[in-house]
């Protein structure tokens, strides 16, 4: 399964606003690909919640972002790399 990024900051920003507005709480992973460490899971009840997780991460680490209401369904999840949100 290909996992797509989105690169623009403006369309993350977009993308996870919209997520917490319409369905919180949403489940984060943090991915760190090629680091051989598993993922990082944590529960956001608001955007402020991830800012502070996102805060604390290094260069190459993958955000999944999902509504724990929608687990099954992957149409709704954002995936992003840090980098990509903080080029404001």
């Amino acid at each position: 399964m290909s996992t797509s990024f989105l690169s623009d900051t403006n369309a993350v920003l977009t993308a996870v606003g919209k997520l917490f507005e319409e369905k919180p709480p949403v489940l984060v992973e943090v991915r760190f690909p090629r680091m051989g460490t598993s993922s990082d899971w944590f529960l956001c009840e608001n955007a402020t919640a991830l800012d502070a997780i996102l805060d604390r991460l290094g260069p190459g680490a993958e955000i999944h972002l999902r509504s724990v209401w929608d687990l099954k369904s992957s149409s709704g999840t954002v995936v992003f790399r840090p980098e990509a949100r903080r080029e404001q």
